[in-house]
């Protein structure tokens, strides 16, 4: 039976929201998001249970505040759907960056409700993606390319990418091609870079 949601689970959701970006499901430690919440280990436990109930939640609220407006998306053509669609979903990866970055570190290390919830969540924006590129090859808008392939070059393109600046710092690296990494994210990170990556996915993908 789920339980009544309270300030209590709000405070506990925000907090863990914090840290699982800062430290990520591997070192996220129950104690210390109930610490940082002014919270007891009890109500934790009679909220959520346990610790990996608890990511899925934080998880599955980020995903769904993206999907609920992405499953939506309906323009007056196949192609202009299609940019819509990559547009939504480049803005999502720009605003969860930080989190996507040591989820994929998860990933990697066998954290398995990260794994669990990637396997069985994350796909479901990409079946709506695959759907409108076949539309689009289908009416010869799109090179008639294997859908694997067009999908791996979108998720790197404007997916990935965002990623760039954190990996970056992550690996000590301080200038790109003379510029801070903080200039470069900036500049990769602005609604126009955005649009500019996607227009350069789908000129690359048109027929000509």
């Amino acid at each position: 039976m789920s339980r009544k949601s309270t300030n209590t689970d709000k405070k506990l959701l925000v907090e863990g929201r914090k840290l699982l970006i800062k430290k990520g499901a591997s070192n996220l430690s129950i104690r210390e998001v109930s610490t940082a919440a002014k919270v007891n280990l009890g109500m934790f436990s009679y909220h959520f249970g346990n610790k990996d109930k608890f990511i899925k939640l934080i998880l599955s609220e980020v995903y769904e505040d993206f999907f609920v407006d992405f499953e939506l998306i309906e323009k007056e053509d196949n192609l202009a759907t299609l940019e819509s669609q990559l547009l939504s979903m480049a803005k999502f990866a720009r605003d969860n960056r930080h989190l996507i970055l040591v989820l994929l570190n998860d990933i990697l290390n066998g954290e398995e409700a990260v794994r669990k919830f990637a396997r069985l969540k994350m796909r479901k924006h990409f079946m709506i993606l695959a759907k409108t590129i076949k539309d689009c090859q289908k009416n010869k808008i799109l090179i008639e390319a294997p859908l694997p392939l067009i999908l791996t070059q979108i998720a790197g393109s404007i997916g990935l990418s965002n990623l760039i600046p954190g990996l970056l710092k992550n690996l000590g690296v301080n200038k790109v091609f003379d510029l801070g990494v903080s200039a470069v994210s900036k500049k990769l990170m602005t609604d126009e870079a955005i649009k500019m990556r996607v227009d350069i996915v789908i000129k690359g993908l048109r027929r000509e």
